[in-house]
């Protein structure tokens, strides 16, 4: 009692008794507001939504619902997302092209009827019947708190654990699966499963209550999901017999309420949640005209889109936000309206395309000779629609296959390799005939510089065994100071495959919550320098940042590539790596300043290999498979050094080991001459090695 009244005491003396005066109204005013707001709408969900409200909120062209959805059932699959008309001949080419795929499908289908889910890559039993407001992970209850209220808490300390894996569970992306299961082989016990999930979420999650109205983006990528399963299960009698309606009316009621609750600038920096959001609303306002506001819906949500699109993403196509996994999130959104609009659903959208383009052809000149690109930046593996959660998240050719054949690009059906399963759920038969017309040839030369966002692509060729490089030398992130959410502190890091084998990596993200958050983000998680035991930026919560860095090319040559920032300390960090040959990477850092300061070095290694640090000799061995792969020659200027163990996350919520060279070294800069350390990795002759 005493700590309160000496706090309310010390706020009277900061603001003046008027000051404090007010300070209280606004709180008691803000009180009010969500206490009576949370007052009417439970009023409102505990009345419902009838029949008559349904039908008020659409064209008003049916006498019933019924009448409604006999019409929905009768209009043709293509006016939906996935353009597919016929399940037999579907399913004939999927068992002939794509067999492995169906088959995991329809596995994945049982155990969804199982009640067993896997949601970011681990699996998890509901063995009786899912709680949509607990969390998969620790089993908590989140409070059906009014959304307001619902925000104050989950953006507070007392938020007790990570949320994700929750609200993965609620996007729904599984009932996709169900919905497809069901239209390729009739079997009642897939509608039976999605009734009895649908069911027991309307119920359980009331209008405007609980986690599940919290974020506009979790609704979108839900209703979205809602959609495409829609499109399967709408000529179920089973289906419109117990499930239909509510399913409309909560559609509505989510849509609805999205389109006013969209995320703007005056709630921060808008990000790829917003184009998530822009795409949900265009993409029910297009698959259900029915509604009275879905021209509105579409209007609003393709014109903010393509706003969104050119203040998100560079000109030369590498996103903002500098978070590949969010890049390829969003490119994945806007094939989905491109899809659309390329078969008259929707206008053109110039803009949009564009940017869409230039994003993929980013990916195109980023893919690795494993066809994976750098896991810059934040991830949370998430999916625009989830088709593809089998595979590994950070395999980017599925969105080019979609891209080659939406642009006609024949490099990017090189880089793809084939059509792939979701593009063909996407574009359907007419794209695999796209596709199959479309002649592949490799892109115009092999290393590039995307000067706008700031990252430097070195290679050698685009077969199998190529060497690869790239460097990130631009920009933090997007926002600047006080934002930049899902940056990391990587500037002038870099990830290398040499003989096509992945040698250096980045890290990843693991986790959004917990002391695990800051260790994936921080410098030191990167194949980059941390001076005076400083991180490059300061972390404020778990996604602002403070004095974020900057960092810019000096030279590019297409094998070379030189990049500086000024660290901590005003200390000139300049880091060169160059290309010689194949098998031969030498890099160069040139440290300037005055007075002492300590440098650490980070280099984080596949976690398929092995490293043999042999200090006396200044090398360390890398193995693979148990022989010697590559040497990296280490500076001679007095430095410590050390392996390593360490942790690698290409999943979200799952991590494993790999190991890491260390260096450490103290000793005074100086401002007109720079202290330079040289590093080179050498591929290992494997004909000498045989022949020894």
């Amino acid at each position: 009692m005493f700590n309160t009244a000496s706090r309310y005491t010390r706020r009277v003396w900061e603001l003046g008794l008027l000051g404090a005066l007010q300070h209280a109204w606004m709180r008691f005013y803000h009180e009010l507001s969500l206490w009576s707001q949370s007052f009417w709408w439970d009023l409102v969900s505990r009345k419902g939504m009838s029949d008559a409200d349904l039908l008020a909120n659409t064209t008003r062209k049916w006498s019933s619902v019924d009448a409604l959805l006999d019409h929905l059932a009768a209009r043709p699959s293509s006016s939906f997302l996935l353009r597919h008309e016929s399940p037999h001949e579907t399913n004939r080419l999927l068992h002939r092209d794509y067999p492995e795929h169906i088959s995991a499908m329809l596995a994945a289908a049982d155990a969804i009827c199982r009640n067993e889910l896997s949601l970011q890559g681990q699996v998890f039993h509901f063995p009786g019947g899912i709680d949509w407001n607990s969390d998969p992970v620790t089993g908590l209850r989140w409070p059906l708190l009014y959304r307001g209220r619902f925000l104050q808490y989950m953006y507070s300390a007392k938020r007790p654990t990570d949320i994700r894996k929750f609200w993965e569970l609620n996007r729904h992306q599984h009932f996709v699966t169900l919905g497809i299961a069901y239209w390729l082989t009739g079997e009642s016990k897939y509608v039976q499963a999605f009734n009895s999930q649908i069911e027991s979420w309307i119920q359980n999650n009331p209008l405007r209550r609980g986690a599940n109205w919290c974020l506009g983006i979790e609704i979108s990528l839900r209703m979205i999901a809602w959609t495409v399963a829609f499109q399967f299960f709408r000529n179920s009698a089973e289906f419109r017999e117990k499930t239909a309606k509510a399913f409309l009316k909560s559609l509505w009621q989510q849509a609805d309420f999205l389109c006013s609750h969209l995320q703007s600038a005056r709630m921060g920096v808008p990000n790829n949640q917003m184009i998530a959001e822009l795409t949900g609303l265009v993409i029910v306002g297009t698959a259900f005209p029915e509604f009275r506001d879905s021209t509105v819906w579409r209007e609003t949500g393709l014109r903010l889109l393509n706003e969104q699109a050119l203040a998100q993403i560079h000109p030369d196509g590498v996103n903002k936000e500098q978070a590949m996994g969010y890049l390829r999130f969003v490119a994945e959104l806007l094939l989905m309206v491109v899809a659309y609009s390329r078969r008259g659903a929707l206008p053109n959208n110039p803009d949009l395309e564009h940017a869409l383009e230039g994003m993929l052809d980013y990916v195109c000149r980023s893919l690795s000779p494993m066809g994976t690109v750098p896991m810059w930046g934040d991830s949370a593996s998430g999916r625009a629609l989830g088709l593809g959660k089998n595979k590994n998240f950070w395999d980017f050719r599925p969105i080019l296959s979609a891209g080659a054949v939406l642009f006609g690009r024949p490099e990017w059906k090189f880089a793809a390799g084939r059509f792939d399963e979701e593009a063909f759920w996407l574009l359907g038969f007419e794209g695999l005939d796209l596709w199959n017309q479309l002649e592949a040839c490799p892109p115009d030369g092999n290393s590039l510089a995307f000067t706008d966002g700031g990252i430097y692509v070195i290679r050698d060729s685009w077969l199998a065994d190529t060497d690869m490089a790239i460097l990130r030398g631009g920009i933090y992130g997007m926002g600047g100071e006080g934002h930049c959410a899902h940056s990391h502190c990587d500037l002038l890091s870099f990830v290398l495959w040499v003989n096509g084998q992945s040698v250096l990596v980045d890290s990843g993200t693991y986790t959004y919550h917990g002391p695990w958050r800051d260790h994936f983000r921080l410098t030191a998680a990167h194949n980059t320098v941390k001076v005076d035991d400083s991180e490059q930026a300061l972390a404020d919560t778990y996604f602002n940042w403070r004095q974020i860095p900057e960092a810019h090319c000096v030279n590019w040559t297409g094998n070379r590539v030189k990049a500086t920032m000024t660290c901590v300390d005003h200390v000139g960090f300049t880091r060169d790596l160059s290309h010689p040959q194949p098998g031969t990477w030498n890099l160069t850092d040139e440290f300037t300043g005055k007075d002492p300061h300590s440098l650490e070095w980070f280099f984080h290694f596949s976690p398929d290999l092995e490293l043999e640090l042999n200090v006396d000799e200044h090398k360390l061995t890398v193995i693979r498979n148990g022989q010697p792969f590559l040497t990296m020659r280490l500076p001679e200027n007095g430095l410590r050094f050390q392996v390593r163990d360490s942790w690698y996350s290409e999943q979200y919520g799952i991590k494993k080991s790999n190991y890491a060279l260390y260096a450490q070294w103290h000793g005074i800069l100086k401002e007109d001459a720079g202290v330079c350390f040289n590093w080179q990795f050498q591929l290992v002759d494997q004909k000498s090695l045989l022949t020894g």
